[in-house]
């Protein structure tokens, strides 16, 4: 009998945003934190949403160095030794979005879940809170005298009140299970097959990158 695989990274179970001035990166990972995936949002757009995945799984050890390279390149930038350069936002369960009113994108990140139940190996969560973030930086936002009007009407729709999420719903049930019972040489092979060069996301941070200079 087939052994079933392990879960894989699109499962991700933890968010934690970091901000910089230009970017912000949405560091996900599995429950056992053992792999990563990172979202680069540029923040230097005033209206058009730019996200960057480089569909690369990192480890822990790949995360920390990368955080730790950019804190220290924005550090060097801002001519700011003593401080971060780097700053962590806000910790999370999921995104609920991107949405934007009258000025710039914001990203809602779930930012408390309830286990309400399993369907076949799948938790399913209801929303105890988010938070809502602007995503372009106090140098670019074009202002509306509108924007907060839109704001507060989007925010009285109550999104901690029956409302839920589990696994990949753009997939069927069965699919789902699939995925589960599949064999672990058939699931490393499929992995390797839609894998793509990595970004390198370093590139306008005005960093150093392994095998070359910035």
């Amino acid at each position: 009998m087939p052994t079933a695989a392990a879960p894989i990274i699109s499962s991700v179970q933890k968010l934690v945003l970091y901000e910089t001035r230009a970017r912000y990166f949405l560091v996900g990972s599995n429950n056992a934190e053992t792999k990563y995936r990172v979202l680069k949002i540029d923040r230097t757009e005033p209206k058009d949403l730019v996200i960057i995945d480089d569909r690369h799984v990192y480890t822990q050890q790949e995360v920390r160095e990368l955080l730790g390279r950019l804190d220290l390149g924005n550090r060097t930038k801002m001519g700011q030794k003593g401080s971060s350069g780097l700053f962590r936002a806000v910790s999370a369960f999921g995104v609920v979005g991107f949405v934007r009113f009258l000025e710039g994108y914001y990203i809602v990140l779930i930012t408390k879940r309830r286990k309400m139940a399993d369907i076949g190996g799948h938790a399913i969560y209801k929303v105890e809170d988010t938070n809502m973030i602007y995503i372009p930086n106090d140098s670019v936002r074009v202002t509306h005298p509108d924007e907060a009007r839109y704001l507060r009407i989007f925010q009285n729709v109550d999104l901690s009140s029956n409302f839920y999420f589990s696994y990949d719903l753009s997939h069927s049930l069965q699919y789902n299970l699939t995925v589960l019972r599949m064999p672990l040489e058939m699931l490393k092979s499929e992995m390797t097959q839609n894998r793509q060069e990595s970004f390198d996301i370093f590139e306008d941070e005005g960093l150093i990158t392994q095998g070359g200079s910035g």
